[in-house]
């Protein structure tokens, strides 16, 4: 029974420690201290007392030592009777109990343990003492059989405040609680444990009894036996059998004998060490060469203003990031991992659910045991029982996968009791973030089975994150920003970031990275997010003077260009060594062009691509009358087209030669374009100021701005429906969910219930671009002092150099409000003579009147509302009326 009890005990309740040689040295000292007490108690005798102890019935000790301890051991059983009585023996026992625990089951001995202890000794004796039980006095027990204790607690207060019957029973209650606190056992598994054996008892006591009786019905008359019951027969040894543990499976044949599977135990919560990292260049190293080699490559004269003012730019080392204390990572305790999955397969067993034990992976936060259904199992009916599970196993809250993405399992994940960091700076010396072919790496965390998440925001191209506070939002945009500082110089990528919270983004307010300074004002944002758009827009419009189809293709076109110039000229001064070419050979294409200078003449296709070349000449390369295939081209062919020139193949009049438009004076078009990186920290407080244009400007860039360079991230704790529109949502497929309170806000994450499953403190739901599941992981953690040790070394490298567009928009807002200072733009002038005229038609104001007839959103109606209200046109308002009109419309 005891056994039972033990096996069937909540994980929680067994709490056990590391495997180590100091918990077997504990359980064996227990055990001896234990029986030295035990053998002082016994052999007890005042007389061993020494005589200064006022205990001993004599002044002359005895010289001969009658106790097995000696004196220490008479002085120790002398107090503890005389102040516990003959419930001291209930120590010893504890202990002994405590000792034989440690070495075979390694379970650790709390404080909550010895408090019962305590409790089981202090109501025993009072028990002796109520019921008068061993409370003969004499020199062994001089108070009794309780002791001082009894005799006080039972004695005086307890036996004249409830009597001996109230005295009793309240007594015993406290022994329980005494002994479930000392024992571990929780009194409904206690129960049940007690149930189960009385039901199974029974059972087979009937099985046995019906198999009994057919037997001998059966050697009676075997003729007699129907097939229905031949059937019932065959029914209750299918119960026995059913019943009976199932044994190993032999192969008579062979005399082996096969046992199942033992689960396979993947504990990847431990972080890489410092020591773990292989010697190898710095990152920052290894980036910044790469960096210097494309500006070396970049044609002369195209570098803009911010790769020429970087250049010498310096990213931050991993060095400024930290790496976790090892100490507090705590070992796998792999007795631990099997009980509780026991516990989910009994748990599921007693609704009939049959599955069979598969592997455990214990991640950094949570831990993910697979069971694997039987066959003509739905699984289905697996995922119905999980408050169920939480039940039996005492979790707070639990998530299942049904089935495992790619496997036969179905997973059941429960949070670990000591969760494990995930440190920024293993994320970033993975392989994953430093040799992967991402274009914009950001590190987001680790999945369960240890796996570096690395996503790349090219490739998302946009991203939504979302959760309640404190669930590792802001922890999760911060590692972002941080990866991105220590991979990109500012010349390579720029950041607009948005934070009406106004405390979120002021530790990157002087970064060298910042397009305009942080947009605190919702009003201001509206203002940046419309930059960013008319940004995608010029970009595109160089791509298209340059045939460029996307970002990367126009950043890496002159470093093509330039290597087919080179290889041109190889091959051209190879040829000409190996045919050289006479100058007189280039003569008679000259002359052909001159002799009809003074008409307009037939120039081919081959003159006028020298022209042009020699029209664009501007690194001091060869004419293209020099050219010996031109040349040769000029003599042989026909004229075509018919171009004025002159004699000497100038082109005269107002007709120019075609130039490419990237030389026009409309655009200034640099060698390289930085990749621009939005980001709204806080997007519910953008949506009440002006949702319909904000929804309009996040579409616009979320639906073109990919091929443009420019990437936006927004982040949330309010994962509303009106927040996180389906606008919006339709252009950002890649989503981070982090803790929500219901399931109804995961599906306006996620389009997917399972967040409101999450345990917060970075546990979240990653869905990658492309993917189907999302993939539960545990996010990167970056501290405060971290972020501020990269910043101020970005810093210390240049201050940043604001865009003068968008921050003359957002820094001006007010330049176009009234003289009078009531701060009411022109625009909003307008909009106020339409209200009028409304009001005049209608005889009346309000919002939705407004709304509905000028096409307004809520936030402007209700502006227009302030402002009559504030004038003095209507009068307050008054709940869901409309509002009263003060003054006479006719005379405004």
């Amino acid at each position: 029974m005891a056994a039972e009890l033990a096996k069937n005990r909540p994980a929680r309740a067994r709490v056990q420690e590391k495997e180590s040689p100091w918990n077997d040295a504990v359980g064996i000292a227990m055990l001896v201290l234990a029986a030295m007490y035990l053998l002082a108690l016994v052999s007890y005798d005042p007389r061993d007392l020494p005589a200064w102890s006022h205990l001993s019935p004599t002044d002359q000790p005895s010289v001969v030592t009658h106790n097995f301890i000696g004196r220490m051991g008479a002085l120790l059983a002398g107090y503890s009777l005389f102040l516990a009585g003959m419930a001291t023996y209930l120590v010893p026992f504890s202990v002994t109990w405590f000792g034989v625990c440690k070495l075979a089951s390694n379970v650790k001995v709390t404080g909550r343990s010895w408090l019962g202890v305590a409790l089981m000794v202090i109501t025993t004796a009072a028990i002796f003492e109520v019921q008068d039980v061993l409370n003969q006095r004499d020199d062994i027990t001089p108070l009794g059989g309780g002791g001082g204790l009894g005799y006080v607690i039972g004695g005086s207060i307890l036996a004249n405040l409830l009597g001996k019957v109230g005295s009793t029973v309240f007594l015993a209650g406290i022994y329980a609680v005494g002994f479930f606190l000392a024992s571990g056992i929780h009194p409904l598994q206690a129960l049940q444990a007690i149930r189960q054996e009385i039901t199974q008892a029974w059972e087979t006591y009937q099985i046995r009894r019906e198999i009994a009786a057919r037997e001998t019905e059966f050697d009676g008359n075997p003729t007699a036996v129907s097939a229905p019951t031949r059937r019932r027969k065959t029914s209750s040894s299918e119960i026995k059998a059913e019943t009976t543990p199932p044994g190993p499976l032999v192969t008579p044949e062979l005399g082996l004998t096969f046992e199942p599977a033992k689960p396979k135990i993947i504990d990847s919560s431990a972080s890489r060490s410092h020591s773990d990292t292989p010697d190898k260049p710095r990152l920052s190293e290894v980036w910044e060469k790469k960096r210097a080699q494309k500006l070396e490559q970049a044609p002369h004269g195209t570098l803009g203003n911010l790769a020429v003012r970087f250049k010498d730019y310096k990213l931050p080392e991993l060095d400024l990031l930290s790496w976790p204390d090892e100490s507090l990572h705590k070992p796998t305790d792999t007795r631990e991992l099997l009980a509780v999955q026991d516990t989910i397969i009994k748990a599921l067993a007693s609704f009939n659910v049959k599955v069979e034990a598969g592997d455990i992976t214990r991640g950094p936060a949570i831990t993910r045991y697979e069971v694997r259904p039987v066959d003509g199992l739905r699984v289905a009916r697996i995922a119905a029982l999980d408050d169920d599970i939480a039940r039996a196993t005492c979790a707070e809250r639990i998530n299942i996968l049904a089935p495992i993405p790619g496997k036969d399992t179905v997973g059941i994940e429960l949070a670990n009791r000591d969760k494990v960091i995930v440190p920024i700076r293993e994320l970033l010396e993975d392989e994953v973030f430093s040799n992967g072919k991402a274009k914009l790496p950001i590190a987001l965390g680790k999945d369960v089975y240890g796996k570096t998440i690395i996503g790349d925001l090219a490739a998302m191209p946009h991203l939504l994150v979302a959760g309640a506070t404190g669930s590792g939002k802001s922890v999760c945009i911060n590692g972002i920003i941080t990866s991105l500082l220590c991979r990109f110089a500012p010349d390579e990528l720029r950041f607009i970031m948005i934070d009406p919270k106004v405390v979120e983004m002021q530790n990157y307010a002087e970064l060298p990275h910042l397009a305009v300074p942080v947009v605190t004002d919702p009003k201001k944002a509206l203002l940046a997010l419309r930059w960013v758009v008319r940004e995608m827009e010029s970009r595109y419009q160089m791509f298209a003077q340059e045939a460029c189809r996307n970002f990367e293709t126009f950043n890496n076109r002159n470093r093509k260009r330039a290597a087919a110039n080179e290889a041109k000229k190889a091959a051209a001064a190879a040829e000409a060594a190996a045919n050289p070419v006479p100058e007189a050979s280039a003569k008679p294409a000259r002359a052909a062009v001159t002799s009809a200078g003074k008409d307009d003449v037939r120039v081919s296709s081959a003159f006028a691509r020298a022209a042009a070349a020699a029209d664009h000449l501007v690194d001091g390369t060869t004419a293209p009358w020099d050219d010996p295939e031109v040349a040769k081209e000029l003599e042989s062919e026909t004229l075509p087209v018919e171009l004025p020139v002159d004699h000497n193949g100038d082109w005269v009049g107002d007709s120019q030669p075609p130039r490419p438009k990237a030389r026009s004076q409309e655009f200034i078009i640099p060698d390289t374009l930085p990749y621009i990186v939005v980001i709204i920290d806080e997007l519910a407080d953008l949506m009440q100021t002006a949702p319909a244009d904000i929804e309009v400007a996040i579409a616009r860039i979320t639906q073109m701005a990919r091929a443009a360079g420019i990437h936006l991230i927004v982040a949330t704790q309010t994962p509303r429906a009106d927040v996180i529109t389906g606008v919006i949502k339709a252009n950002i497929p890649t989503r981070i969910a982090f803790q929500v309170s219901s399931a109804l806000d995961s599906r306006v994450i996620l389009d997917r219930k399972g967040a409101e499953n999450l345990v917060g403190k970075g546990d979240m739901l990653y869905v990658p671009p492309g993917g189907a599941q999302p993939i539960r992981s545990q996010g990167a953690l970056v501290t405060d002092d971290e972020i501020h040790a990269v910043v101020e070394r970005c810093v210390a490298q240049g201050k940043p150099i604001f865009d003068v567009k968008v921050d003359d928009e957002t820094g001006e807002m007010g330049d176009d409000e009234d003289e009078d200072g009531s701060g009411v733009s022109s625009e909003e002038e307008d909009t106020l003579e339409k209200c009028l005229e409304v009001i005049r038609q209608e005889k009346k104001a309000s919002t939705s009147l407004f709304q509905r007839r000028l096409k307004l959103g809520y936030g402007r109606a209700a502006r227009m509302m302030d402002i009559l209200e504030d004038r003095g046109i209507i009068g307050p308002g008054e709940g869901a009326k409309p509002r009263e009109i003060l003054v006479d419309m006719d005379m405004i």
